[in-house]
């Protein structure tokens, strides 16, 4: 059984999946991994034949408590204000900092395959829909606060009530402090030190916590969605997952108050690229937008969901990591396509996939490694599909079309991220003989032997290359089992002026035996 199985054997006939988002920022990679997850497991569940929504929320009411990196002072003074009350940021389109930010990240949603249903945290409120949930905390606000004190430990005083109103003058919900319900209103205070990121009115008065005029804190909304909308499986990540987190009070606030069931909870870990941690409001990392539009949807779907949800994916955006991520999915793409993938490796193909059904296409039989392809599409010289055309190879379409969009990967890394691409731009003939001046005697007969084994092939193949490559060294006394850096740099210092660069036999076999065999005589 999988992560997805598990999780879904939990649930009724009727499968609501839900999760939402915070839109105080431009949304970074690691905002894909929960939305990934959540759509795999509505798949899984139409797949089993169930009836499985996919609901996405906007979390706007929730207060601009940050200043979103680049944006300058541009929300100083919206410190505090309900994110659909902020202005958006400049150059984002939207009528509100929540909507500009929000509409940035789904954006990618479709490109992905991602199917789900929007909501906003700002109309359930105003349309009524959680006014009888809010009464029922209000009432229950001893209950509450013991949870609260039992649970996290977080001491609640004695006239606290679990509303946040929004000030009727300076409209900021972040600020205020609500007590004294009496069945229809509520009293609060606009207070000028509540939080240290923003500043209260000082103003006070009694306002109906109905009808969109305040927020539940959020761990008491997020009982307040699993009730309304009868949740049924919900992911988040560890850290709300953690012991006496936040899911764990939620938990208690929906059994013990709302009287309602708890969703089967999938924790999940971080997404990171490169080891680094990212941040939404410091612009920290890549935007999600931004890794949507340089992968082909399917393989970053694959990057996300290959991994249990349980362990943390920490994916090198660099060649190396590119060229792996590429052939581990053509891997797995070719092994479903012969007919020979276990059941868990069906799954995992399918909710990789785009699109939710049809079958599977033939994987391309040539496919030369994303290294490659990265090399020769900085080669202006070199038009790709007429390269390949000159081997002797002869596409199919799907050959074709996956190709096309390998190089478009490689021409969106070195657009967007050239610091991730390195420089496998070859030398001209005047830089080679510059190059060959730094070798030594045995890497310059090295090369010699290289152009003599390799001219002798008759299988002009990555495997046969790589095996010539190694035969050439041992003619010339280097070892390439300890002393390998010594040869293949030898190579890419004259293909590439660099230490190092693509798979050699890889790269030779794509790069063809006239253009290999002249550069190396």
């Amino acid at each position: 059984m999988t992560w997805i199985d598990k999780a879904l054997d939990s649930c009724p006939q009727r499968v609501v999946v839900n999760d939402s988002k915070t839109p105080s920022g431009r949304a970074h990679v690691g905002s894909l991994r929960g939305v990934l997850i959540h759509d795999a497991l509505a798949r899984a569940a139409r797949e089993r034949g169930l009836d499985a929504t996919f609901m996405y929320g906007c979390d706007d009411m929730d207060a601009v408590d940050e200043i979103p990196h680049g944006t300058g002072d541009h929300f100083f003074e919206h410190l505090g204000k309900p994110l659909w009350a902020a202005p958006p940021p400049a150059g984002l389109d939207g009528e509100s900092m929540a909507q500009a930010y929000f509409t940035e990240f789904t954006s990618t949603f479709e490109p992905l395959g991602v199917e789900t249903s929007f909501y906003f945290m700002s109309d359930i409120y105003r349309a009524g829909r959680l006014d009888e949930i809010i009464d029922t905390f209000l009432r229950a606000v001893q209950t509450v606060r013991e949870i609260y004190l039992r649970l996290s430990g977080a001491q609640r005083s004695d006239d606290w009530l679990p509303f946040q109103p929004t000030c009727s003058e300076c409209g900021r919900i972040g600020t205020t402090y609500a007590s004294d319900y009496d069945g229809q209103t509520v009293a609060y205070e606009c207070r000028a030190d509540l939080v240290q990121w923003a500043t209260g009115c000082g103003h006070s008065g009694r306002i109906s916590p109905f009808g969109g005029n305040g927020k539940l804190p959020w761990k008491l909304e997020w009982a307040a969605k699993w009730q309304l909308f009868g949740v049924s499986i919900e992911g988040a990540g560890k850290d709300h997952m953690a012991a006496s987190g936040s899911h764990e009070v939620s938990s208690a606030l929906a059994r013990q108050v709302l009287r309602c069931g708890v969703p089967v909870a999938v924790p999940y870990e971080f997404f990171t690229l490169g080891g680094a941690k990212m941040s939404s409001s410091k612009g920290i990392g890549m935007t999600a937008s931004e890794l949507a539009a340089m992968l082909p949807p399917e393989l970053l779907r694959y990057v996300v969901l290959r991994t249990q949800p349980r362990r943390a994916i920490d994916f090198a955006l660099d060649v190396a990591g590119l060229t792996k991520a590429f052939v581990e999915y053509e891997r797995l793409w070719r092994t479903v396509a012969t007919g020979d993938a276990e059941p868990n490796q069906q799954q995992l193909y399918f909710i990789s996939q785009v699109a939710r059904e049809g079958t599977v296409p033939e994987a391309p039989a040539f496919s030369p490694p994303f290294d490659s392809v990265l090399s020769l599409t900085q080669q202006p010289h070199i038009d790709l599909a007429t390269h390949v055309k000159s081997l002797g190879v002869d596409l199919s379409g799907e050959e074709a079309e996956w190709l096309d969009r390998k190089e478009a990967t490689a021409q969106r890394l070195m657009q967007s991220r050239p610091e991730l691409a390195g420089t496998f731009a070859m030398l001209d003939v005047a830089e080679i003989n510059e190059q060959r001046q730094g070798l030594d005697d045995r890497q310059r007969d090295f090369l010699g032997r290289c152009w003599q084994r390799l001219d002798e092939l008759t299988e002009w193949d990555a495997r046969a290359i790589q095996d010539a490559i190694f035969e050439a060294a041992r003619d010339v006394g280097i070892d390439p089992r300890t002393d390998a850096a010594l040869a293949f740099g030898a190579i890419y210092r004259v293909f590439f002026g660099e230490e190092t660069g693509p798979r050699a036999g890889s790269y030779l076999a794509f790069l063809g035996r006239q253009e290999t065999l002249r550069r190396l005589g």
